[in-house]
């Protein structure tokens, strides 16, 4: 037996490893709309992989989010940057992992219920704490529904419309039987 259960090996811990970098890569070269209010995390789009690359996926987008909110958070504080990286590191998993129960090696409408539950999941939670990172570091008093809100366009587009593609598109490459 692996971690929580799932099968370790060499294969799984690659594409983790892979996902986690292009996750992180993508908040650290745009932190300018990967952070506060209002904001398309195109790095989402990654956690539409775990409908498709199953848990391995689930791993990498945790950890990218842990790394890239590390390594690119602007909030001036390495205490608000570690909060935001593990309550969002949290969100990502708890999205991904939902996701990856919905839609694993299954069809275009599992996907899109997973987006959808994707979505909700990461507005929600993310925007539930950004309302305090804002406030802890810049002074900006939000509304918690503005906050909440802030972040659901993003993700519509983020993880709706490129991560759900991205998965329909990937799955049509390995001919809907992703690789073992």
């Amino acid at each position: 037996m692996g971690f929580l259960g799932h099968r370790v090996d060499a294969r799984g811990i690659a594409v983790a490893a892979l996902v986690a970098a292009m996750y992180a890569a993508l908040v650290a070269a745009l932190p300018m709309i990967s952070f506060l209010l209002w904001q398309v995390r195109l790095a989402d789009a990654l956690l539409m992989l775990s409908t498709v690359l199953g848990w391995p996926a689930v791993v990498g987008v945790t950890l990218g989010c842990f790394l890239g909110n590390l390594m690119a958070a602007p909030w001036g504080s390495a205490l608000l940057a570690a909060i935001d990286a593990v309550l969002g590191s949290a969100a990502n998993f708890l999205a991904s992992y939902l996701a990856y129960r919905i839609a694993y090696r299954k069809g275009l409408r599992s996907k899109i219920l997973a987006a959808g539950c994707e979505i909700a999941v990461v507005s929600i939670i993310v925007g539930s704490y950004l309302k305090f990172l804002l406030e802890w570091a810049f002074g900006a008093e939000v509304p918690l529904w503005l906050s909440i809100a802030g972040v659901v366009p993003g993700s519509l587009l983020a993880i709706g419309v490129l991560g759900t593609s991205l998965a329909v598109a990937l799955e049509r490459f390995f001919k809907g039987a992703p690789p073992k």
